[in-house]
């Protein structure tokens, strides 16, 4: 017959008490923080896209209307076609630095709440080594 030894099930139980407390109070809080960083990422990425997708549909706009003037003089197609691209890059560029800007602001507000967060889980550190510590040795510390 196998034996167990009750420092055994001490251990397991334990084991289980601190895996689930470590899973509540720190895993579970971190996968939520990275969960909204790749969001945030990926809303920051889909509205450049967008912008992107805007910027070029205006210039594809330029260019058709560009198409339709070409029936006139070769003195105004050429000032149409230089309009148009002056305003397409220039739309271009804009959404480009209004995306940028956008991800940097966005990275910026990351990095401020990792660093709460940390900040956060550094001041709660002690608090939950005291707790343990109770727990394990089964009385208050003094």
């Amino acid at each position: 017959m196998l034996s167990i030894d009750q420092s055994l099930i001490f251990q397991v139980v334990l084991f289980l008490a601190l895996w689930i407390f470590l899973r509540q109070f720190l895993f579970e809080p971190h996968l939520a923080v990275m969960q909204q960083r790749a969001q945030r990422s990926e809303g920051a990425l889909r509205e450049a896209q967008q912008i992107r997708a805007d910027a070029e549909s205006i210039e594809g706009r330029y260019k058709v209307q560009l198409a339709q003037t070409r029936t006139g003089t070769m003195q105004q197609v050429d000032t149409v076609y230089r309009t148009a691209e002056e305003q397409a890059k220039a739309l271009i560029d804009a959404a480009r630095t209004e995306a940028n800007q956008t991800l940097a602001a966005m990275r910026a507000n990351l990095q401020q709440e990792i660093a709460a967060a940390k900040q956060d889980l550094e001041a709660q550190a002690p608090e939950f080594a005291r707790t343990i510590t109770e727990k394990l040795l089964g009385r208050p510390l003094t």
